[in-house]
């Protein structure tokens, strides 16, 4: 699970992600699973949208970060599996930054080690929020600590039909967000059953409208707005021409 928080961060792109799976792979795992949690940004504020992209020190520090977890985990003690999970669409909609995915849970227990993932349908998350969530799920005085916790959103779109910045946390209450999440912990860990663990990779082709063709519709419209006044000055003659052509043959 890959998360820059509490410092801000967007997308990581493909070709890092990768490569970041290598590293852990090298050392030793066989199947990776790496998640971008996506789970901590500013926004649309500053140059710096936050992408990690390759190159970039971000990414290096990921690989690396992805790396030595490959080599704990490989040198790790196994144990039997527990898995429990819990839904709540929620009363929320795109407006208030939750898509119709709602708010899920997945309490995955090893041994005596309990682990809380938590997937909110959004995109990108308020500074400091998925640190508090965080916090509040391992405290020593939850009912139902967990020994580690992380968060995510989904990285849906549906969200932004209205506003280009809605993240989770900008239009909802932090505490109201809190409290589904512990409540669906508490369902979550009710659920603990048994379970084998597997891993599996499927490729599909599928159409996205990604960078390539938002960068694509820039330039057009760059281009059209340079080619604005001539464009404008061939429209206005054009008109008056017609309009003199119409007075004559009416004339006439």
């Amino acid at each position: 699970m890959a998360t820059y928080s509490p410092c801000f961060a967007d997308d990581v792109e493909y070709a890092v992600g990768l490569s970041a799976a290598a590293e852990a792979r090298s050392a030793g795992v066989e199947d990776v699973m790496l998640v971008d949690a996506h789970n901590c940004n500013d926004g649309l504020e500053g140059p710096d949208l936050g992408h990690v992209y390759p190159g970039s020190e971000r990414s290096f520090e990921m690989m690396q970060a992805a790396g030595e977890a490959g080599e704990r985990l490989a040198d790790a003690e196994q144990a039997p599996v527990r898995l429990g999970v819990a839904w709540d669409e929620t009363k929320w909609g795109p407006l208030d930054g939750i898509g119709p995915l709602g708010v899920r849970v997945a309490i995955l227990e090893v041994g005596d080690h309990r682990t809380a993932y938590v997937l909110v349908d959004g995109n990108n998350m308020e500074p400091g929020l998925r640190d508090h969530i965080v916090e509040r799920l391992t405290a020593h005085e939850s009912a139902l600590p967990a020994d580690e916790a992380e968060v995510m959103t989904t990285d849906t779109h549906v969200v932004n039909q209205v506003e280009a910045s809605n993240q989770v946390g900008e239009a909802i209450d932090d505490d109201e967000l809190v409290a589904v999440i512990e409540r669906l912990v508490s369902e979550a860990t009710a659920d603990l059953e048994p379970v084998e663990a597997g891993m599996a990779t499927e490729r599909a082709e599928v159409t996205v409208f990604g960078n390539d063709r938002t960068e694509t519709l820039a330039s057009h419209a760059n281009a059209v707005i340079s080619m604005g006044a001539a464009l404008a000055a061939a429209v206005v003659l054009a008109a008056m021409a017609i309009s003199l052509l119409i007075f004559f043959l009416a004339g006439a």
